[in-house]
């Protein structure tokens, strides 16, 4: 059984866009400005294991990603944990933060400044000194 979104459904508001290069040279900031050898790439959703997280740009883009995996999970005979879900919004620089209002049919989200994926500490406002500060903690 498979689940196949509309192409028209997948358009820059309803994903982020990820720009590459394929060169080996992973940290050439001038490079990735360059169009030649860049590539960019839709992202939906990252998904590892029994973990998935979802990405949009807009908060009514992730409430339809949001929907279409609630309805893909049901069609597989899953069920999103609404316990363990947690919704998290990163503004543009200068932009102002607000907690988005996601939900699974009645059920809303819990909105956070702070998650942690994969063991490292996501924040709302983009910085990485949590995330830098636990790994120093472990160490």
């Amino acid at each position: 059984m498979m689940l196949q979104r509309d192409v028209a459904d997948l358009d820059e508001e309803n994903g982020i866009y990820i720009q590459y290069h394929t060169d080996g040279n992973l940290c050439n900031l001038r490079q990735l400005k360059s169009h030649t050898e860049t590539r960019n790439h839709l992202v939906c959703e990252l998904l590892f294991a029994d973990d998935a997280t979802l990405v949009a740009h807009t908060e009514a883009a992730l409430q339809h990603l949001t929907s279409y995996f609630a309805e893909a999970a049901e069609l597989l005979g899953l069920e999103v944990s609404l316990r363990k879900t947690e919704v998290l919004h990163q503004p543009a620089p200068q932009g102002v933060f607000y907690y988005p209002h996601i939900t699974i049919g009645e059920s809303e989200f819990k909105s956070v400044q702070q998650s942690t994926y994969l063991g490292s500490i996501i924040s709302s406002d983009g910085k990485t000194d949590k995330e830098i500060d636990g790994r120093l903690a472990v160490a």
